[in-house]
């Protein structure tokens, strides 16, 4: 089944292959990661000493939190990890614009993830809107 919401967890449960039958024996509890499946059969297949034909992966159903996934938004709708057209034409952006309730839970995100993994800073400054709140303080909306 495909995710909802949220990139999925790029981790792979291991299977065996018996050459014999083509039976999948489990490999114990091996997982193993990787950016696409044939990183991840590779690394499997280094891991277990078997040929790669003989390995069988089954993607973890689970995907990372909201928060997390919005972090990874702005260069992996972009097609990052590839260096795509989109990624070299719009990424980095000059300008964030957000309220400062959301600047730890996707801001933060954005700059650590987007250093981290493409090497570049998402956005250079960052405009903080007003926000409207009741009486007592509480956000509104």
């Amino acid at each position: 089944a495909l995710p909802i919401w949220g990139h999925q967890v790029p981790a792979y449960r291991v299977s065996v292959l018996e050459s014999s039958n083509s039976a999948q024996a489990e490999s114990g509890d091996l997982w193993v990661v990787g950016r696409s499946e044939v990183e991840a059969r590779r690394k499997a297949a280094e891991a277990l000493g078997k040929p790669e034909q003989n390995i069988a992966l089954t993607r973890d159903e689970d995907v990372l939190d909201t928060w997390f996934s919005s972090g990874l938004f702005p260069f992996a709708m972009l097609g990052w990890p590839e260096q795509t057209d989109d990624l070299q034409r719009f990424y980095p952006t000059s300008l964030l614009e957000t309220g400062s309730d959301l600047l730890f839970f996707w801001m933060a995100r954005m700059v650590m993830l987007g250093e981290r993994l493409t090497g570049q800073l998402h956005f250079p400054q960052v405009v903080l809107h007003s926000m409207l709140r009741d009486a007592h303080g509480r956000k509104i909306g």
